[in-house]
């Protein structure tokens, strides 16, 4: 018995952290969201709060944005997501950072020329608070 017990709390400990693992990946999931639906709907004050300050945001096209620069072009209509499909999403929770992968598929309008993008993804996502926000986004053509 004395042996059976440090692995049943092994297993323990392992279902609990598998728990967590779960309802973190649970609240990217829905950041992710909240940040896919902002940036369709041009909502500017959920977009302001799902993006880092630091946010560093790359496209497929090697064009580096700042988060100022990302907000004034969606907010402009420089840049229009008019849908969005994110297959394929993986979620990897190290400590207090997130880091996902996925195709994108979007119907996208990008200084007036209209375009279907099919993309691979990598974002860095931290939490700050109670709540997660984007950080990093690297987008590369497939």
């Amino acid at each position: 018995m004395k042996k059976a017990l440090p692995l049943v709390v092994f297993v323990l400990l392992s279902y609990c952290s598998a728990l967590a693992q779960s309802a973190q990946e649970k609240q990217v999931l829905a950041a992710i969201d909240t940040w896919k639906n902002a940036l369709i709907a041009k909502n500017e004050s959920a977009l302001k709060g799902i993006l880092a300050e630091e946010l560093s945001y790359g496209h497929s096209s090697g064009l580096m944005e700042t988060k100022a620069d990302f907000m004034n072009a969606v907010m402009s209509g420089k840049t229009v997501y008019e849908t969005m499909e994110m297959p394929d999403m993986k979620v990897n929770i190290v400590g207090n950072t997130a880091i996902v992968r996925h195709k994108m598929i979007a119907d996208v309008i990008d200084g007036g020329n209209r375009m279907k993008t099919n993309l691979g993804v990598l974002q860095i996502w931290t939490r700050k608070g109670n709540g997660w926000q984007l950080l990093a986004r690297q987008a590369f053509k497939l």
